[in-house]
């Protein structure tokens, strides 16, 4: 029994919903949000896949490929349609060098393959 002979049950679920309403209103600490936060048990929103881990490793390189060549058809479809074009499509496809989704030999603009890693031809 606590002071004044009234016993300190429940008292837990009070100040976790005091936390609850704490964290709503978008006034808590980090530290009360991992201790009074709820948590869902699984993710929900990815779901598992159905391939083997081979599979699943080419479906993804297969997708960032061909992501890399409709962006530098793109790019190249800009340049040859006009002048302000021109400059936009030479900027993607810069962007495209620097970050490795493609690669230049000479005046030819190609898209890498993520299953052979970056090219460095173009130094």
């Amino acid at each position: 029994m606590g002071i004044f002979g009234i016993a300190k049950r429940g008292f837990g679920k009070a100040v976790k919903s005091y936390k609850q309403k704490k964290i709503a209103a978008g006034k808590s600490t980090r530290s009360e949000r991992i201790k009074y936060g709820e948590r869902s048990p699984d993710i929900k929103s990815v779901k598992p896949t159905k391939k083997s881990l081979s599979e699943s490793k080419e479906a993804g390189y297969s997708h960032h490929y061909i992501k890399n060549i409709d962006e530098i058809n793109k790019h190249k479809a800009a340049i040859q349609k006009g002048e302000k074009a021109i400059e936009s499509g030479k900027k993607g496809i810069k962007k495209m060098k620097a970050t490795k989704r493609a690669y230049t030999i000479g005046s030819y603009s190609a898209p890498s393959d993520p299953r052979k890693g970056p090219k460095n031809w173009d130094k």
